[in-house]
């Protein structure tokens, strides 16, 4: 089974991604901040990420750039109410495998999801 951590500040969202995501069979873990989700040590527990760009304390960037130093290569799937080119340029360059508009179409996340690289597709 596929374990997802979601980083969301926005409790509703951050409880529709979870409940969305539990409703397809995966594990989810969920996290309001980028420094919960660090002291959680969970990174090694889980095969995507679904990432807030915007969250207080450190940014979705910011977690990335952190997890990437960390040699930590986790699929991150980034979602963002304040999309601009140059955050979106730099979040695929760093190896971002998508990066989504808030409002999510939910089959959009669940399609996004199912096609984490290494994923089992059976």
């Amino acid at each position: 089974m596929l374990t997802i951590a979601i980083v969301e500040d926005d409790d509703g969202i951050r409880i529709a991604y979870a409940d969305l995501m539990s409703s397809y069979g995966y594990e989810v873990r969920a996290f309001a901040s980028a420094e919960e989700f660090i002291a959680s040590n969970c990174q090694s527990e889980v095969e995507c990420l679904i990432l807030d760009q915007r969250l207080p304390g450190l940014s979705g960037l910011e977690l990335q750039a952190l997890l990437k130093r960390e040699k930590c290569t986790l699929p991150i799937i980034f979602v963002t109410s304040h999309d601009d080119d140059v955050t979106r340029a730099r979040a695929l360059e760093n190896g971002a495998v998508h990066f989504l508009n808030k409002p999510i179409d939910p089959d959009e996340l669940v399609r996004c999801v199912a096609e984490v690289p290494g994923r089992d597709q059976t």
